[in-house]
């Protein structure tokens, strides 16, 4: 083990502490150039050669940033990362490697996964400037450990002792069209305020009703009050729709067309006002009914969306068997799409696949102007995300139609 640092005068003592970097990388040319760009950007170094070495030394120390090579001997920097996760240590890595690409972006969604700070990798031959540049950011992001949903004890009386007491209930998070920023939409989404618990994730309580056989009773509930609520803006702007998700439970219920009827009826909307979204694993869950209860919901006038598209196994199969009219592009592939390239390849490709569909790609998680412009250019119909609103109450939801003023991106 190399550790390099400079001395310092009495003034530095006023100076911020020097930023550590940890570089394990079993070539040492590149040991060498690493550590002589990050002198240059003021910090101080550790060298390790191997796993063995990098892993005593991750015991025994912390570091702000990690330069990470793939490929150490007969071990790899994939085991390093589930150590550092394995310690729980606050540190970003930056891959690089002569591994192929799409092995170093893959490397990076799973650092990712496990809970890092993975920034883009850097390719060998190491160019210094790219390393520089990454080095001497003003800030490296640490995204925050996603905290597991607390276990709550709750029976099903409790539940239904809940619903009696209307603490379930929707928010609206809006649809835009991407080309124009109209409002076209909104997507409901329940909420549960518990007088006992206070405000419980959808995480918790979504499985507990599944369990509890209620999901059924709380996505009628919240069909009837998403499609109440949003009534005044349906009359007003004739292409709004609301979207509602459906669980297995309801997809395999054939009277689920006449209880949408029923919902619209008493709301006085057009079917065109409601999009009913399904998740591919509760579409082929029962295919056979799942596509009698959609073929009959679209010859009535509803939308129908896939949801969470390309997240399972059988979302060719879902696509070829049903109806949709819509398909909405997860999250997951939007947000990482920004700076993945294997990532937008997904968005583009669901894009594309949507249109040969004849339906409109609807993309989930846009948190930026930037993701806006390019998910609009790649030809993407509608969009919602945290670049628009996040999501609101229904009084809410009418004052921000009111006053939603797009700031259209340039390309």
């Amino acid at each position: 083990m190399t550790i390099t640092s400079t001395t310092t005068d009495d003034s530095s003592a006023l100076a911020p502490p020097r930023l550590q970097l940890l570089v394990i990388d079993d070539d040492p040319v590149q040991r060498m150039l690493i550590g002589k760009v990050a002198s240059q950007a003021d910090y101080v170094t550790t060298m390790a050669s191997s796993f063995e070495e990098a892993e005593r030394i991750l015991h025994q120390s912390c570091f702000d940033c990690i330069a990470l090579d793939l490929s150490l001997g007969k071990h790899d920097g994939v085991e390093v990362l589930r150590l550092l996760a394995d310690l729980n240590h606050d540190t970003s890595v930056i891959v690089i490697s002569g591994c192929e690409e799409r092995i170093r972006n893959a490397t990076v969604r799973l650092g990712t996964a496990l809970g890092l700070a993975v920034s883009e990798p850097i390719a060998k031959p190491l160019n210094p400037d790219t390393l520089r540049r990454w080095l001497t950011r003003q800030e490296v992001a640490r995204p925050a450990r996603r905290a597991m949903p607390p276990t709550l004890d709750i029976s099903r009386e409790q539940m239904l002792a809940a619903m009696a007491r209307n603490e379930f209930y929707p928010e609206f998070q809006p649809k835009i069209e991407l080309a124009t920023g109209r409002i076209v939409g909104c997507e409901a989404l329940m909420r549960w305020n518990s007088a006992v618990h206070g405000a419980i994730s959808p995480e918790v309580f979504i499985p507990l009703a599944e369990t509890f056989a209620l999901m059924p009773r709380l996505t009628a509930n919240l069909l009837k009050s998403s499609l109440s609520a949003c009534r005044g803006l349906g009359r007003h702007h004739p292409e709004f729709s609301v979207a509602v998700n459906v669980s297995t439970s309801l997809l395999t219920n054939l009277a689920l067309p006449d209880q949408v009827d029923e919902a619209l009826a008493l709301a006085e909307l057009p079917a065109r006002a409601l999009t009913v979204e399904v998740t591919e694993s509760v579409a082929m869950a029962d295919v056979d009914r799942a596509t009698d209860i959609l073929v009959r919901l679209r010859i009535k006038g509803v939308g129908v969306s896939i949801d969470d598209f390309g997240t399972g196994y059988s979302s060719m199969s879902a696509l070829a068997r049903m109806p949709f009219s819509e398909l909405k592009i997860d999250q997951t592939f939007v947000r990482q799409g920004d700076h993945d390239p294997d990532m937008w390849k997904i968005v583009k490709a669901s894009i594309a696949l949507a249109h040969e569909f004849k339906m409109k790609a609807v993309a989930e998680g846009i948190e930026n102007a930037r993701m806006w412009t390019r998910l609009r250019d790649a030809g993407c119909e509608i969009g919602q995300g945290y670049v628009f609103s996040p999501s609101l109450s229904a009084e809410n939801l009418d004052s921000w139609v009111t006053g939603w003023r797009p700031d259209m991106p340039t390309s």
